[in-house]
């Protein structure tokens, strides 16, 4: 779930909250009826509440069907026969490539993304590098790393990887 549908999530749920006690404190009579029903009439042909509600109702289908993981590729088949199927999850594939990354001197704090496609990948690798590193070198390192230890180990190609280096500083311990 990318940060934008938590942030979303976030909001709707304090919303569902607010709803929740609104409609708890007037069942307890918190609240009265005359004065709740006064409000609910005041929403017929206003437009604002309209707009909220179809605000409301497109929130709702877009987490619902990131919930359900339906957002995306998650998982890529290696294998498929009488005898089952062999798949590679994205969050697998990240992580080995992180490790990949890191094995090379001067690289550090990797967070890796992952595109799945048919069968092939494209990589995006944030990570820091430390001062006096060669840039292009240890990137093309990096690339060949990943690229020849991704086809040996699972036989899928790894068709773009992209690198993006946010901090040149040394890796605290």
């Amino acid at each position: 779930m990318g940060i934008a549908d938590r942030i979303t999530l976030t909001l709707y749920t304090i919303l569902m909250t607010v709803a929740s006690v609104l409609t708890l404190l007037c069942s307890l009579g918190v609240f009265s009826d005359t004065g709740m029903v006064a409000f609910i009439s005041h929403i017929p042909g206003n437009w604002v509440y309209a707009v909220g509600g179809v605000i409301m109702l497109l929130v709702s289908v877009r987490l619902l069907i990131t919930g359900l993981g339906l957002t995306g590729v998650s998982s890529l088949k290696l294998s498929d026969s009488d005898k089952g199927k062999v798949l590679v999850g994205k969050g697998a594939l990240e992580d080995y490539i992180a490790v990949l990354s890191q094995e090379i001197y001067g690289i550090h704090h990797v967070k890796v993304i992952v595109k799945l496609e048919d069968q092939c990948i494209d990589v995006r690798i944030n990570a820091s590098i430390e001062p006096g590193i060669n840039i292009p070198e240890t990137s093309g390192e990096i690339k060949t790393n990943v690229r020849e230890t991704i086809k040996k180990v699972t036989g899928i190609e790894v068709k773009e990887i992209e690198l993006f280096f946010k901090q040149i500083k040394a890796k605290e311990e």
